[in-house]
């Protein structure tokens, strides 16, 4: 009772001293004047700090919070003076934002057509990225899936982590960057399909941005979370906490993951083999506000992989690690015409083991009789600019990025037959990247219906090779003399949308983009290709790779139904593939070099409806179907997934829910037979259910999941070696809160 009255006490002591330096404010919808809920404050860095209530009110301090920007689900995001802003403020509802690709962990906006909840914290990062249509993964095992935006990867997209570059160390991808981040650490993902974000981005590549978790200035809070799965033996067990100080000085969030798993079980019981793992991740994130308004953030992720199985490969990850830090100043808000918004430095480390001591290497095909221990590392270090300028009476934003990265592999050749001497080979030996981009964007509302957004980009990269010897391997292959690959690169966009009326929109996308070959296609060297059992070597002479995407969205929504359906179109020049190098392949060994092979075209469309029916029932199907084709060979491109689509269904009652889904996919015919070697997948459709149930005040909830109900043996068609999924499974988590309600 002691306890209950100190509290009391406490919290209207608090409550009146803001009362005497917060004002209140009401926020109402323009057109009805009903009052607009769950609203979020933000301040000058972009900082939530208040949300509204169910009568649209909140409350701020003026004198810490001179601006002030409002968004909320359907209206037009706003920035306001507090000083001088009436008590009434009003937002203008719109239907649909230009950057609507937007996926948000724990929304409770049910209903945005262009938002995908992700309550689940316990699936992994792969798993989350292969539930939303147009993206695919590309499997090699249980672990580290790489993601695919409308069939494009690694090189013709852009992954980054909080809009910093981290690049991959493993040469044969065993290593994507969607691995660094842990589920319970996002905030959320920004997927830019058409790649309309030039000037952000630096580029018209589809673009995936990994948003992590912040610290926020809220009391202390802890979370703990269990998850365990059979009869492949995974288990997770997850932790975060934050809080901040009393003057909302110092914020500070930390989480811990751990999880490891046995051989998952396919389809009819069939154990697969080398498909274990275990993994460590530990994430920090500090702010600290300064007197000025200005502030300061540092952020820090260390991820460590042990033991993971690559069926699909020749080898196997004996160590994966990667380190990354990033300091962010964010500046207070002002009226100069020329302004900064953010300023980043950051660097990582990425380095990657792998080897084959527990394969049978005596009897393979491919580089029998021998061993072959392969290391790779990258090290990045960056800058990224962001601000705000008015030129000639337009507002515009702009962006500012530069880095530089520098990667190594190399690959020991050690025979079993003690006659022949063991070698050194080196896929990549002090390659440097450098780029620098400027970016600028500009929107202009044409009438009431019409909004235009504009973004410009002008990039330089530059890749070389500081090593003389491997050089030297260059220009022999080439007979060419070598130096540095520079480029000037071009990009833009131009995004028109059209609101027809309150619940219809319609917007257009252009975009052209030009792409140089990345360290990969300009400096590896024998870089095996399991999807067509080709070794690789670079070309540092590739012309620029360029790029026209069109894309059309229709978006319908109202209070409980709404639709999305996009279909576009994407001609590629120049396109960067690999050739037969016929004066060194045998029937041992194969040999491909990266050339440009002339054009290839993309297109298809994506459809995705969400139906919620008294508040309690939610159906929702999405769809995607993808076409690509090289124009010069007159086949298909490889690994692009068949037309492929989910159903969802659950129910929701105060604290439990049940929900059902299927998911599916065509067979895929289309098949690359001459540029790759790849074999045709039948279609298949996987049930699974789950049920939800919150106690405690909902500071316990319990998850129990069964899935492939039907213990269905399978592969997708981006699966390389034709890797099956998991048969049926259990899996139970248990998650607990303490702290704030």
């Amino acid at each position: 009772m002691y306890r209950f009255y100190t509290t009391l006490l406490v919290f209207f002591a608090a409550s009146a001293a803001l009362g005497a330096q917060s004002k209140t404010f009401t926020l109402l919808d323009q057109n009805t004047h009903f009052p607009i809920v769950n609203a979020h404050v933000l301040d000058s860095t972009g900082m939530v700090i208040t949300t509204t209530d169910e009568a649209g009110l909140f409350r701020v301090n003026p004198e810490r919070n001179s601006r002030i920007t409002i968004r909320s689900m359907g209206y037009l995001s706003s920035t306001f003076e507090t000083v001088d802003l009436d008590e009434v403020i009003y937002l203008v509802p719109i239907v649909f934002k230009m950057d609507k690709e937007l996926i948000i962990e724990g929304s409770e906006e049910k209903n945005n057509i262009h938002t995908y909840q992700h309550h689940a914290t316990h699936k992994d990062m792969d798993r989350f990225l292969d539930d939303i249509d147009g993206v695919s993964m590309i499997q090699r095992g249980a672990f580290a899936w790489e993601p695919a935006v409308r069939g494009q990867s690694d090189q013709r997209m852009n992954l980054v982590i909080d809009g910093m570059a981290v690049f991959k160390a493993c040469v044969d991808k065993m290593d994507p960057i969607t691995s660094y981040v842990e589920v319970n650490n996002l905030s959320k993902i920004k997927v830019d399909k058409s790649g309309s974000n030039v000037a952000e981005n630096g580029n018209g590549n589809a673009t995936v941005n990994i948003i992590t978790q912040k610290a926020r200035f809220e009391p202390f809070e802890m979370n703990l979370e269990t998850t365990f799965q059979a009869p492949n033996q995974y288990q997770a067990y997850r932790l975060h906490a934050s809080g901040s100080d009393s003057r909302n000085i110092h914020a500070l969030r930390f989480s811990g993951n751990y999880k490891s798993s046995g051989n998952i079980q396919a389809g009819n019981s069939k154990e697969i083999e080398n498909t274990q793992f275990e993994k460590l991740n530990l994430n920090l994130y500090y702010r600290y506000n300064l007197a000025s308004n200005h502030s300061l953030e540092l952020n820090y992720i260390t991820d460590k992989a042990y033991d993971v199985g690559y069926p699909a490969l020749l080898m196997d990850a004996t160590r994966a690690l990667a380190d990354i830090g990033r300091l962010q100043f964010n500046f207070a808000d002002n009226q100069q015409a020329f302004r900064f918004t953010t300023a980043v430095l950051y660097a990582n480390t990425v380095r990657h083991s792998m080897d084959d001591y527990g394969r049978d290497v005596a009897s393979r095909t491919v580089m029998r009789g021998m061993y072959m221990p392969m290391y790779g590392e990258t090290r990045t270090f960056g800058t990224k600019l962001n601000g705000e300028a008015k030129i000639i009476k337009h507002d515009m934003k702009w962006f500012f990025d530069a880095f530089t990265s520098e990667a190594f592999g190399d690959m020991k050749m050690e025979s079993l037959d003690p006659s022949i001497a063991d070698m050194l080979v080196y896929n990549m030996d002090e390659v440097h990247t450098r780029n620098i981009s400027l970016g600028l964007r500009q929107q202009l509302q044409l009438s009431q219906k019409l909004n235009l957004k504009l973004d410009k980009s002008v990039r330089f990269k530059s890749v070389q090779t500081t090593s003389e010897s491997y050089a030297s391997f260059f220009e022999g292959l080439y007979n060419r003399n070598l130096s540095p690959r520079n480029r000037v690169l071009l990009s833009g966009s131009g995004s028109l949308l059209w609101m027809i009326n309150n619940n219809w929109s319609l917007s257009n996308t252009l975009v052209y983009s030009e792409r140089m070959g990345n360290h990969m296609e300009l400096f590896g060297h024998y870089v095996y290709n399991y999807t067509d059992g080709f070794f690789y070597d670079g070309n540092p002479w590739l012309d620029t790779e360029r790029t026209i995407n069109i894309d059309l969205n229709s978006t319908w929504k109202t209070d409980d139904h709404s639709l999305s359906f996009s279909v576009f179109t994407k001609r590629f020049f120049n396109y960067i593939d690999g050739i037969v190098f016929e004066d060194v392949s045998n029937n041992d060994f194969q040999f491909k070099q990266y050339a440009n092979v002339g054009g290839a075209l993309m297109m298809g469309g994506e459809l995705r409806t969400i139906n919620n029916i008294r508040s309690k029932f939610r159906l929702e199907n999405r769809v995607s179907y993808l076409y690509a084709q090289n124009i010069e060979l007159n086949e298909p491109l490889p690994l692009i997934p068949p037309l492929h689509g989910s159903f969802l269904f659950t129910y929701t009652n105060r604290n439990s829910l049940v929900g059902f889904d299927l998911d599916w996919a065509a067979s895929q015919n289309r098949i690359a037979t001459i540029s790759s070697i790849e074999d045709k997948t039948d279609g298949f459709l996987i049930a699974g259910i789950n049920f939800q149930r919150k106690w405690l005040n909902n500071d316990l909830v319990t998850i129990l999941e069964l899935n492939n109900l039907t213990d269905h043996y399978y592969h997708q068609h981006t699966s390389i070696g034709n890797i099956p999924q998991q048969g049926f499974n259990v899996m139970l988590t248990l998650r607990y809160r303490y702290g704030q309600k």
